[in-house]
Formats: structure tokens, C-alpha cells, sequence
């Protein structure tokens, strides 16, 4: 007898099957998320050719270190647009401004939003940068440690980010009020430190099989936040983002949770490529007295 249900149903009393609303869990079979494997596999092969072409390469000075990121911008717009900013997980890292649009599951991350298809619907500006190489966006000590505090100093790679979004805005016709922040494995706890850090910066965030910095639930109750987790994830355990659903809920927040039953790490495919969460992601506005 399968008691995955019964054991969900005492973590979230309210569970629901999939298409659950903010603050009600969302859990995914995996005959409904397989099923989308053989298109999964047509995005990441079609833009593993096209996202090095995509976007253009560039690099930024932050005191005495190197940025590297790829940039995309659309042709034209007559008005200011939303920013995409895709936090890719830990196979990305380097420095030759290319592994993190190439490389595994961020093949997918950063090129979807830069895509033909989706430009036509949801035109926007994407930023990806690059995580250099023996460092991480957070200074998390390990995915599995059961204790996670926030540091009193944002990671050298999460500040230099802070600092080159503060140069992009500067720079483009960018809609301050539809800032967007999404990331996976690596990039998810990247998600979490940044959103708790300068929670009134983001319109909206995406956080993918990561963990929030423990005690910051209350920061977080007023941003529109999409929670994603593979259940049976063998490198950041999937209570990670159950206990951050729980204790945003109970800080009055309305939070969004999907989890893949039976699913491995390597589920953020499934999250980027849903329609859903694209219409969700471009309906958030930041009001404009935050």
C-alpha cells in the first residue's frame, strides 16, 4: 500500500492533486510530468544550438572582480519591459561565459524566456550570469546541512549581481515593477538569500529545488512565490522546500508549492517549460509605493 498520500496529507492538510492555488500544494504524478520528456528533450537540444548565438556575452567590473553574463535583449519596444534574471544551478560555474547556457538542466533556464515563442507572447530582457568557478551564489555549507542561516554578508557572486542589477537597470528600458528572479539547485538557494536580502526588488520569484535561510518566512509573506521540488531529490532534500511552504504560510504569505512525486533533482525543465507558470510569472506587478 502506497502511504505517500497519507504522509502528505499530515505535512499539508489541505493538499490538493495538480492545478492547486497559492497555499495549497500541488502534487504532480509522474505519469502526467514523464509524459513531457520527448518535448523536454526537443527544447534542450534546439537551445543547447541556439542560446550561445542568443545572447550576447558580456562581462562587468565590480571592484577587483569580473562578471561574466549573457544578455539578451529584444529588437525593439516602444515601452519599458519585464526582466527575466535565471540563476542556473551548480554544473554552470566557470568562466568562459558559456557552460551555464550549454550545460545540463540551464540549457533550458535561461534560453526558454529568450526564445522565439515565448518573446512573441512575453517580450523581455534576460540576464544570465555566470557563477564563477569554486564559488556558489550563497555561502551555504552543504545542500543536506539541517541548518541553514542566512550570513550577515551576501556571498562575493550574489553581491557582485546586486551591483550588475543595479548597472542594468541604469542602462535598459526595463519595467522596475516586473523584475523576476528564478533559479535551480545551486541558483534556487541563490533565489531564497536574494529574495530574503532585497525581498521589494522582485515582482516575483521562482525557487527550484533550494532552501530558504532559516527564520525568514515573515520577510517573504508579501511576494508572489513559486515553490518546486522533486520529491525523491538525492542532492538538496525535498523537506527544504516543504518546511519553507509551511512557514511562509504560517507568516501569512501565499505561497505557491509543486512537487514531483517520485522526482529526481533534475526537475526545473518541468517548471520553466509549464505554461502556467509563465502566465503566473508575467501577471506579477510590484506595486509601485514598495
Amino acid at each position: 500500500m502506497d502511504l505517500r498520500p497519507f504522509l502528505f496529507a499530515l505535512l499539508f492538510p489541505h493538499a490538493l492533486t495538480c492545478g492547486a492555488a497559492a497555499g495549497e500544494p500541488d502534487i504532480v504524478v509522474p505519469a502526467d510530468y514523464a509524459a513531457l520528456d520527448p518535448a523536454i528533450a526537443g527544447w534542450q537540444a534546439r537551445l543547447e544550438r541556439e542560446n550561445p548565438d542568443r545572447f550576447e556575452a558580456r562581462t562587468f567590473r565590480n571592484g577587483d572582480r569580473t562578471v561574466r553574463y549573457r544578455w539578451f535583449a529584444p529588437e525593439r519596444s516602444d515601452r519599458p519591459l519585464p526582466l527575466v534574471i535565471v540563476l542556473h544551478g551548480s554544473s554552470g560555474k566557470g568562466s568562459d561565459n558559456l557552460a551555464h547556457l550549454v550545460t545540463g538542466n540551464s540549457v533550458v533556464g535561461a534560453g526558454y524566456w529568450a526564445a522565439s515563442e515565448q518573446q512573441r507572447g512575453n517580450p523581455c530582457f534576460v540576464l544570465a550570469p555566470q557563477c564563477p568557478p569554486g564559488e556558489m551564489w550563497t555561502r551555504t555549507a552543504s545542500w543536506t546541512s539541517p541548518v541553514h542561516p542566512l550570513s550577515p554578508e551576501p556571498a562575493p557572486a550574489l553581491a557582485d549581481l546586486m551591483a550588475l542589477l543595479d548597472k542594468t537597470l541604469a542602462a535598459h528600458p526595463i519595467d522596475p515593477g516586473r523584475i523576476y528572479l528564478l533559479g535551480a539547485s545551486m541558483g534556487g538557494y541563490g533565489v531564497w538569500d536574494w529574495i530574503v536580502r532585497d525581498t521589494r526588488r522582485f515582482a516575483a520569484a521562482v525557487a527550484i529545488c533550494g532552501g530558504m535561510p532559516e527564520g525568514q518566512a515573515a520577510a517573504l509573506r508579501d511576494l508572489p512565490l513559486w515553490i518546486f521540488h522533486g520529491e525523491n531529490d538525492g542532492i538538496v532534500p525535498v523537506e527544504k522546500s516543504r518546511l519553507a511552504f509551511r512557514e511562509i504560510l504560517a507568516a501569512g504569505g501565499r505561497p505557491r508549492y509543486r512537487e514531483y512525486q517520485d522526482g529526481p533533482h533534475s526537475i526545473s525543465s518541468y517548471a520553466y517549460l509549464d505554461p502556467g507558470v509563465t502566465k503566473w510569472l508575467f501577471a506579477q506587478r510590484r506595486k509601485a509605493a514598495e
